[in-house]
């Protein structure tokens, strides 16, 4: 519970000092995943039902983290223009824990914050979209999604501040 606590208390002093407007370029170190596959979406329950299967997972194998889930989408999906939905649900671990399933690329990730609720989102990974085309970045992988402010930091479910990230070829 401590390690919670301290980890959103960090997480919120960082929120306060983000340009939510801005795009980033953010260096990243390798990091260690545990992934679960998402329930193809068709609402707010599906959404629901991935996040207690991915919860049920980490359970299972006794995976005990002060990090909160995140949310993967393949950039192949966005630039097509396919619907919206996710493939992966993922929480970050420490690689000492020896059980993780996936390995994030260390490297130069290209970043914005999006604070318009869900309903909303789509619109952040256009602007991602449209920055890396005006800028002739390649992007590759997989959209990362965040959650850094959420219902602890702020009232209501459109007021969460989402970090969405997707790393670029160099």
């Amino acid at each position: 519970m401590k390690k919670i606590i301290s980890e959103k208390s960090s997480i919120t002093k960082k929120a306060a000092k983000i340009d939510r407007s801005a795009i980033i370029f953010e260096e990243r170190k390798e990091e260690a995943l545990v992934l679960t596959e998402a329930e193809p979406f068709t609402g707010d329950k599906s959404i629901y039902d991935s996040m207690i299967n991915h919860n049920k997972y980490l359970n299972t194998y006794n995976i005990d983290t002060h990090h909160s889930p995140g949310w993967m989408m393949d950039i192949k999906k966005i630039v097509s223009g396919k619907p919206f939905s996710y493939d992966h649900l993922y929480t970050r671990v420490d690689k000492t824990l020896n059980y993780y399933n996936y390995v994030r690329s260390k490297g130069t990730y290209l970043t914005a914050y999006h604070s318009d609720g869900y309903s909303r989102i789509k619109e952040t990974y256009n602007r991602l979209l449209k920055f890396s085309y005006d800028k002739g970045l390649q992007l590759q992988g997989f959209f990362y999604e965040e959650v850094m402010l959420d219902e602890l930091s702020v009232k209501g479910y459109e007021k969460y501040l989402i970090k969405v990230f997707v790393q670029i070829l160099k």
